[in-house]
């Protein structure tokens, strides 16, 4: 029991690399300690009754995990704080709802919070017991190891999950041990050249493997719409991988009533003090169902907007967040369930997925002037320290940057401007292959500040590098992600202007706050998107700022101005599922297949060799003694021990014995017996068919067979569940084969 519990405390060990923590190792190694300890104490009192033991033991260890995690999750809706009640029932039914939630929006490594933890007791409680089943109840060790290749396969095929090479040698390793203890038990010494072989393996394979197997994390994946686009539930995660990545694929298309192109917003970021910016699982509420949002937050009466409706068609785009323009008033035609976040206007599911929604969305346009905007001074309302925030650690180079660039600068109107138009020109450059060069490609105030003196960089490192600045000045400040406007199409939609949105549009971009306006768009990424016309240079009355020179742009420039950061995948078990790639598919589908292959080959060899000699006895070119090998054979694989020194005419007798052996079995046995005898000391004849005649020995050879088959179901009726499932599951005759074959090649 100890070596299986420690295979199976290295084994959970190796998920720490999608589980953040170790509380949760804990409730694992908890969980083993029953399982194997209840079934362990069970065969201890019941030694005298094998039988029942090896049916009471996994009960035992079943009921004292069940009672653990009543305890650990629902204790206080319990009956003396571990007997489960239907209350307890509807605590659990809750957690495996909100697990997938949990897991749906959260990224790898995970946090194990209740409902996953949950998950994960419960997960493991069922493999505990499975291989309590196999290593003390059917005493098949060799077959624990498939709940234990089980858990080890989890975070391989989880996308961004590695497998841990070394603590998976440590638990083939532990396999070995646990293989080795089952065979001294079973006084099967013998077997300890094909023990070894196989803990070698494992180990290598432990070592060697997880390297060499392709990467579950795809990029664009086909189903039934064609390619798949995959968000996760963080697009800024990797975003400078998926940009350098070659392959473009439709997410969506779009027309609108003015026949213009719009930004597209999925996430919203504000929260800058982890080193891994994104969106938090959001609080959504159902009552917030987007047929009718509120008004957009701090837009007073007097700024000018214009009506939009825009007719959206998602094609493959696996989000859980909604491709929306800003601010949304109104949005009809979704099928799934979806609910408006009112901070940020972003759009949200925790049971549906944007693939294949058609949907129509009534918004407006701000149109700010310039006017309006220098009229908004340096106001901040009360209420925006969130937007305001910084961590306490942030590089001085980025205050002192923000301040010298708007030092003539009076409004933050004109500051932003400042800032955008200093991010816009030299010495930064647009550089997807830079950051990762020099070591800075991420999110992060520090990544801001290499940014800032390194001034090369992608859209995400623009748009942080202004929300962060704005920041240092007072002016609340957000990170979007989100899609530029797209390309236009040649055809149209019933009339309107027709543009397709791909993969090379996914971009990041800020938004600043200004009181009595609300949340307003700035674009500070060199040659990507389209810059307001309230943010632009050439618009008359926009401010003429100090410090670089505006650098023009055209306001469709952006509609198809080359390749822009790819859809982050998210490592999550939504777009992990939702993926099709061929080749990751394959790779794992060949994984399973391989497992499956290594614990059933034993069986199929044998079934191959047994099919084979009836076949050659049935076509009369098999012999009697190949008919006799097969009845040795079989008898050594339910445990019916023949010695070898035995004559034919003695081992006949032995076997008349055993256990299910009818009177047709006993005279079909004889008759093998006899020909076994007849044709290894009979007089042969010319045709070599020792006595019989050539006409005859296709019959009589035929007649082997039938007799064979006989024999060999009484051999099987007479086995107990058991020693049929060994001689099916591992055969001690393939074994022993083996370890002969092994040592003459040695």
């Amino acid at each position: 029991m100890l070596v299986l519990l420690l295979a199976f405390a290295v084994t959970f060990g190796g998920l720490h690399t999608i589980l953040e923590g170790g509380a949760w190792l804990v409730l694992c190694l908890v969980l083993a300690v029953l399982v194997f300890g209840g079934g362990l104490a069970v065969r201890t009192l019941l030694r005298g009754h094998p039988v029942v033991a090896r049916i009471a033991g996994p009960l035992a260890g079943a009921m004292l995990a069940a009672a653990a995690i009543v305890i650990r999750f629902a204790s206080d809706a319990a009956l003396l704080g571990f007997i489960p009640t239907a209350a307890v029932v509807d605590r659990f039914r809750h957690l495996i709802r909100d697990a997938g939630y949990s897991i749906t929006w959260q990224n790898v490594p995970a946090t194990a919070d209740e409902p996953i933890s949950f998950l994960l007791a419960a997960g493991a409680t069922a493999l505990l017991l499975a291989a309590e089943i196999f290593a003390f109840s059917l005493r098949l060790p060799a077959l624990a190891g498939l709940p234990l290749a089980a858990i080890f396969l989890v975070p391989g095929m989880t996308p961004e999950g590695t497998t841990d090479g070394w603590l998976f040698a440590a638990s083939a390793l532990a396999y070995l041990a646990l293989l080795l203890v089952g065979r001294a038990q079973v006084g099967r010494a013998g077997q300890l050249v094909p023990t070894v072989a196989i803990g070698v393996a494992a180990v290598l394979s432990g070592l060697v493997l997880p390297g060499a197997l392709p990467s579950t994390d795809l990029t664009a994946t086909s189903s039934g719409l064609g390619p798949t686009v995959s968000t996760g539930v963080n697009p800024m995660l990797r975003l400078g991988d998926d940009l350098r990545s070659t392959d473009i694929h439709v997410a969506l298309t779009y027309s609108t009533v003015s026949g213009r192109g719009e930004y597209l917003r999925l996430v919203e970021v504000s929260d800058f003090f982890s080193s891994d910016w994104g969106p938090s699982q959001p609080s959504l509420d159902s009552q917030n169902r987007p047929v009718d949002f509120p008004r957009p937050p701090g837009l007073a009466v007097g700024v000018t907007t214009e009506n939009e409706v825009t007719y959206v068609y998602v094609a493959n785009l696996v989000s859980p967040w909604l491709p929306v323009p800003y601010p949304a008033s109104s949005i009809t035609g979704l099928d799934g369930s979806w609910q408006y976040l009112p901070e940020s206007f972003t759009v949200a599911s925790n049971l549906s997925l944007a693939r294949g929604e058609d949907y129509t969305v009534s918004s407006v346009v701000l149109t700010p002037t310039p006017d309006q905007l220098l009229a908004a001074g340096s106001r901040v309302p009360d209420g925006f320290g969130e937007y305001l925030s910084l961590p306490p650690d942030t590089p001085g180079i980025i205050a002192a940057t923000a301040r010298e660039v708007t030092a003539g600068e009076s409004s933050n109107y004109e500051r932003a401007l400042a800032l955008q138009e200093y991010l816009r020109s030299a010495p930064f450059q647009y550089s997807e292959s830079a950051p990762v060069t020099d070591g800075y490609d991420g999110t992060g105030v520090d990544v801001v500040a290499a940014f800032l003196e390194q001034h090369r960089g992608y859209c995400i490192h623009f748009a942080s590098a202004m929300a962060v600045m704005a920041r240092e000045l007072g002016i609340p400040s957000r990170i979007i992600v989100g899609f530029q406007p797209g390309a236009l199409q040649n055809g149209s939609d019933r009339g309107r202007r027709l543009f397709e949105v791909t993969t090379k549009d996914l971009h990041a971009w800020p938004e600043l706050y200004f009181a009595g306006i609300g949340w307003v768009r700035f674009e500070p990424t060199p040659s990507r998107g389209n810059i307001p016309d309230y943010a632009n240079a050439t618009t008359p009355g926009v401010p003429v700022v100090q410090g670089p020179p505006a650098v023009p742009s055209n306001p469709e420039s952006g509609l198809d101005d080359g390749s822009a950061p790819q859809i982050d995948q998210g490592p999550t078990v939504v777009r992990w599922l939702s993926s099709g790639q061929l080749s990751s598919w394959l790779a794992i589908g060949g994984v399973v297949v391989l497992l499956f292959g290594i614990v059933f080959l034993p069986a199929g060899l044998r079934w191959m060799r047994r099919r084979r000699r009836l076949a050659a006895l049935r076509a009369g070119r098999g012999t009697a003694a190949s008919a006799w090998h097969e009845v040795m054979e079989s008898a050594e694989d339910i445990g019916v021990t023949v010695s070898r020194t035995l004559t034919p005419r003695e081992a006949v007798a032995r076997l008349h014995r055993v256990r299910g052996m009818s009177d047709a079995g006993r005279e079909a046995l004889d008759r093998i017996g006899r020909a076994i005898e007849r044709e290894g000391y009979g007089r042969p004849t010319r045709d070599g068919t020792a006595g019989y005649g050539e006409s005859r020995v296709i019959d009589v050879r035929s007649g082997l067979a039938d007799d064979l088959a006989i024999v060999l179901r009484c051999l099987k009726a007479g086995a107990d569940g058991n020693d049929r499932l060994r001689a099916t599951m591992l055969p001690p005759s393939l074994v022993s084969r083996t370890v002969k074959l092994v040592g003459r090649l040695a």
